[in-house]
């Protein structure tokens, strides 16, 4: 529960530095993908890794810039309040969106993204399942590969300029 806490912080804190809008319906999107890969992997029959790599590489992204381009690129010369009740009203009506798209068959055990009979390590005498293993994983490339990108690269310099002042980027020709 704490490695998926971790992931969600995480990704508040990237979409907030990178767009300078504090997301409320990310969880809400969250939501979307995970129902996306249940929906393929369990109702469709998919396997773990088309299922995974269909809705947290592909739908994931899409969904991202999708919302990007119809709604975010609007919000930012909007004042917080206008940012914060958009990002509310969204996290709303995901969830309606994806019963919609979805269905609502009761979802009774979530599928992981390890395989079944699942793997089960001890590390410092605690049981860890393969399920927590890949979720700390990817906090930790997240993580550090987020902060390396925004830190060090160029792209994360441009990033960080038109956050902090768009104005000023603006006139740098960014």
């Amino acid at each position: 529960l704490g490695g998926v806490y971790a992931l969600a912080s995480c990704g508040l804190v990237v979409t907030y530095l990178s767009s300078g809008i504090l997301n409320f319906a990310f969880a809400a999107l969250a939501f979307f993908i995970a129902r996306l890969y249940y929906f393929l992997h369990v109702q469709h029959g998919w396997g773990i890794a088309p299922a995974a790599l269909v809705s947290i590489v592909a739908a994931g992204p899409a969904l991202g810039a999708l919302l990007w381009f119809l709604l975010f690129r609007t919000l930012r010369l909007t004042s917080q309040t206008v940012k914060i009740v958009v990002t509310i009203g969204l996290s709303v009506c995901v969830a309606p969106i994806a019963v919609l798209l979805f269905g609502n068959q009761p979802i009774v055990n979530a599928p992981g993204l390890a395989p079944l009979p699942e793997r089960v390590f001890q590390v410092a005498g605690t049981a860890v399942t393969l399920d927590q293993l890949i979720v700390y994983v990817c906090v930790a490339v997240f993580v550090v590969g987020g902060a390396a990108v925004l830190r060090w690269s160029g792209a994360g310099l441009l990033v960080r300029a038109v956050v902090d002042s768009e104005a000023m980027a603006s006139l740098s020709g960014i």
